[in-house]
């Protein structure tokens, strides 16, 4: 569990830990800093099969993930983020309690074998960014209450404030190269499933062909513009065509694609942000992960 999970109080948690003691044999093990739910993921199912619960928002997930994909062990995610994407994604009850009951359920199905996209050695369930969004990601997680305080606001100010403070941002520095050739571009989205986010409950779309059955796909804007952040937000949240924008480089179902920065790059999984490098390596890792739904 993340102690720290984003939209739930302590004495949520703890009676979510109790239904969760009620209804299961478990052990508890609350994650401490950054990535240690890898690695204590990984020591759970080093020796044998097992279930474990990712109670947290998608960032603990991700870790979890990390620990868990390629092994004989299964997923079950209980939500506790501000977003709670891949938990989505899977079609999930957001409601932690009504996920318990779910999950209980769940457990006389044979659990299901779901792709994940993969930068460099980095698992990712739902997205994973380089440049501006990255940059964004990585402002959000500088300002933990915030992100409390306001949720899925903060994340679109921080996007502003990134691009209203940088003018790097804007013009082309990283090249993406795939099947579809090579282009210049000033960020890049790659996508497992979607939707990319979520603004008011509303889905923001930047990948409306993605799949979590298929491909990867990647969304890349040739350049970006202070004075255009309005238009991008509500295209790609309200009228769902943000794809046809001229700026926009928008590839679907791909086993893989590279990035290379003229200088080192942010970069995030599933809104972690990952230390800044000058290329990534994309690609799909089909089948790789059980998820107990």
């Amino acid at each position: 569990m993340n102690p720290n999970a984003g939209r739930l109080t302590e004495s949520v948690r703890s009676e979510v830990l109790a239904a969760l003691r009620a209804r299961f044999t478990v052990e508890v093990y609350a994650t401490t800093a950054r990535d240690t739910g890898i690695a204590i993921a990984q020591e759970l199912t080093e020796d044998r099969d097992r279930l474990v619960i990712a109670f947290g928002g998608d960032g603990h997930v991700n870790e979890v993930v990390n620990g868990v994909a390629g092994t004989g062990s299964s997923l079950a995610i209980i939500p506790g983020g501000t977003m709670n994407v891949f938990a989505r994604a899977l079609g999930l009850p957001l409601d932690p309690f009504e996920a318990i009951s779910y999950l209980e359920h769940a457990l006389d199905r044979e659990p299901r074998r779901v792709n994940l996209g993969k930068m460099d050695e980095r698992y990712f369930t739902f997205s994973a960014g380089c440049g501006f969004d990255a940059e964004a990601a990585e402002r959000v997680e500088r300002y933990v209450p915030n992100k409390r305080r306001f949720g899925e606001l903060f994340f679109y100010w921080s996007a502003f404030r990134v691009l209203a403070g940088s003018h790097r941002h804007r013009e082309p520095t990283m090249t993406l190269s795939g099947p579809f050739g090579t282009e210049r571009v000033a960020m890049a989205i790659a996508s497992n499933a979607g939707p990319y986010a979520y603004l008011l409950n509303r889905p923001v779309a930047v990948a409306p062909n993605v799949r979590l059955e298929g491909g990867l796909d990647i969304f890349a804007l040739r350049s970006m513009r202070i004075e255009a952040f309005p238009m991008y937000a509500w295209r790609a949240a309200v009228s769902g065509d943000l794809v046809d924008h001229e700026e926009v480089v928008y590839q679907s179902d791909l086993d893989g694609f590279d990035l290379v920065g003229d200088k080192p790059f942010n970069r995030h999984v599933d809104g972690e942000p990952l230390p800044p490098r000058s290329r990534a390596r994309f690609q799909i890792v089909r089948d790789v992960l059980k998820v107990q739904v």
